[in-house]
């Protein structure tokens, strides 16, 4: 017979020695007390597990708890909608007046990186610097980047070339990056139950950036050849005002939900890895998109080397960010329950190639080269159309989405909009005058609902850790799909216009009857913007068929940029309709009030 006992064992009918095992009466006192310390260890369990209990109970308590909202609030959410006005006017203001920088400096094969520099900031830095805000500060990083931001618009306003001026707007870029923090910050002091509501603040913000923007670029760049560059000390002030707000008003309760680490655990906590990857792989596959554009062809080594680098690296990324870690960049927490973080990222990717490419950029364009007006504030006070209807429907949207607590049924209806936009401008022609202001309408109204439920949704997926980083993901897939479709629709543009542009024209020229001496300084007047008075040989005759030739080469190249986008907005529309309803998401909770909350006391109950 053998009988254990902790750390002795005895063999009974056994001889055993005093000096080898304890006494029965040792044992038996041993054995007292190890089911006493057993019985206490329980008891600090339950009495462990009874105060996780009450304590869950009071953050649910909390949870459900009303917040009355004070000027604070308010303020801080003015102040974050304020920034984002400052970052859409970046975007906006420099890129409706492009044509006319052009003009100014010349360099138009890369007069993409205008745009597509602030782009690439914001791209591959957004969900880096979410993080960051998310382990570390909000306030510091929220404040910070419109000071490098206000170096890069002086810089940009006194650029003699065009190098110069994109190395401006790549500062400025550092505080599109910020897009996380600010967009963020409105979500966590107001209620749950208000986050649509917080974006639709948000969003009209960004409206009247773009509002301003538009009316601003027209007005200043009217004035003179120069005059573009008052762009950009109008971006200073706004951005020198955006980091004193939040400097003077922004006081969060706490930094962040994270505790007190090591720095090796806030580097390891901002996934290094991961953000080497994805800044990396987006940084070499934009560069390459927008050489493809227009300095250099697809097949040439300057597109071809870095596009395919980039890609692999995004593989590389992807694999990481599911095998290698489940707390990285994009945490597993936002896929779990439902599949709403991955089909509204797309959708806003696709937002992002519509707006930044096609309505910002292309659709000024349109109006230029199409006859529509001839000088940028016509064109600006024509854009009126789409901003102002884009700011009034977001309205009617928003208090819908916060009354019935229903996001997707507003987003499908508005991506149905924008197809029709896409298929109405796939059809232009240069007699659509007055009907192109009709499309401006429907597009303002097709873009209101995207940008002011897509962040709600991709928030609602998020953890309050991860409120930033999910929302700098949203808007890195947003700059990105509005990247790649910058460079896809100018390579596409291009293209078309160089294989048929000056053939067409210089061919309806002649026929009307300019010498085939003078073609070539036609050709070079036209494309400048600058006078014909002094070539040989031009009539009016032959300016009207020289400009009906060019209206109808550019149409043609703006249609198939257009019908481009046709196929990934139908992709969207399929991805609005398959996502899951919030509404038992959109409580009372407040996730990082500003304001005053006295401490309960029911835990000493």
């Amino acid at each position: 017979m053998r009988t254990t006992w902790p750390r002795y064992t005895i063999h009974a009918c056994e001889e055993v020695s005093f000096h080898t095992w304890p006494s029965c009466a040792t044992i038996a006192m041993m054995a007292e007390k190890d089911e006493t310390i057993h019985l206490e260890q329980a008891k600090d369990t339950d009495e462990k597990s009874a105060h996780a209990a009450l304590q869950q109970d009071l953050n649910d308590r909390e949870d459900d708890q009303h917040i009355h909202l004070t000027w604070k609030s308010w303020v801080v959410v003015f102040v974050s909608c304020f920034a984002i006005m400052a970052q859409v006017f970046v975007v906006v203001a420099a890129g409706s007046v492009i044509a006319f920088i052009v003009r100014d400096l010349g360099s138009a094969s890369i007069s993409g990186w205008i745009i597509q520099g602030p782009l690439l900031m914001q791209s591959v830095l957004s969900p880096f610097v979410g993080r960051l805000s998310d382990v570390l500060d909000r306030k510091s990083l929220a404040a910070g980047p419109p000071l490098i931001a206000f170096a890069g618009a002086a810089i940009s306003a006194k650029a003699s070339s065009m190098s110069m001026l994109i190395g401006g707007g790549i500062l400025i870029g550092t505080t599109l990056s910020t897009i996380s923090i600010v967009q963020a910050i409105p979500s966590e002091v107001l209620p749950l139950k208000y986050r649509a509501l917080a974006n639709g603040f948000a969003f009209l913000g960004g409206a009247v950036g773009g509002l301003v923007g538009g009316l601003g670029a027209g007005g200043v760049t009217n004035s003179n050849p120069g005059g573009w560059r008052g762009i950009f000390w109008i971006q200073a002030a706004f951005h020198l005002a955006t980091s004193a707000g939040f400097l003077l008003f922004y006081w969060p309760k706490q930094k962040s939900d994270y505790p007190r680490m090591s720095w090796k655990q806030y580097a390891w906590a901002v996934d290094p890895i991961g953000s080497v990857l994805f800044i990396s792989s987006a940084t070499l596959m934009l560069l390459a998109l927008d050489w493809a554009g227009g300095a250099y062809g697809w097949s040439n080594s300057h597109v071809a080397a870095p596009l395919g680098v980039g890609l692999g690296l995004l593989v590389c990324f992807c694999l990481y960010e599911w095998k290698g870690r489940k707390d990285g960049m994009v945490a597993h927490v936002f896929f779990k329950g439902s599949p709403n973080f991955a089909l509204s990222c797309f959708a806003f990717a696709v937002e992002g190639w519509i707006f930044y490419s096609a309505v910002n950029s292309v659709t000024p364009q349109i109006v230029l080269h199409l006859g529509f007006e001839t000088n940028a504030w016509k064109i600006s006070i024509r854009q009126l159309a789409y901003s102002i209807s884009s700011l009034v429907a977001s309205i009617p949207i928003t208090l819908y989405a916060t009354r019935y607590k229903d996001l997707k049924w507003p987003l499908v209806v508005t991506f149905t909009i924008f197809l029709i936009v896409v298929i109405l401008y796939g059809c232009i022609t240069p007699e659509w005058n007055h009907a192109q202001i009709g499309i401006n309408v429907i597009s303002g109204i097709g873009q209101s609902g995207p940008l002011t439920l897509l962040v709600a949704l991709v928030q609602f997926t998020a953890p309050h850790e991860y409120l930033s980083t999910a929302t700098g993901l949203a808007f890195s897939a947003r700059a990105v799909g509005g990247a790649f479709g910058s460079a896809v629709l100018d390579a596409i543009i291009n293209g078309k216009l160089g294989s048929t542009w000056a053939a067409k024209v210089s061919a309806a020229a002649i026929e009307a009857g300019l010498p085939p001496s003078s073609a070539g300084d036609l050709l070079a007047a036209m494309t400048a913007g600058e006078s014909t008075a002094g070539i040989a040989g031009v009539t009016p005759e032959i300016l009207a068929a020289a400009a009906h030739a060019s209206q109808w080469a550019y149409t043609r190249a703006y249609r198939l940029a257009w019908w481009s986008i046709f196929p990934f907005v139908v992709i969207a529309l399929v991805s609005v309709l398959c996502l899951k309803g919030v509404k038992e998401l959109m409580t009372e909770k407040v996730e990082a009030t500003v304001e005053r909350i006295e401490k309960s006391t029911k835990a000493d109950e």
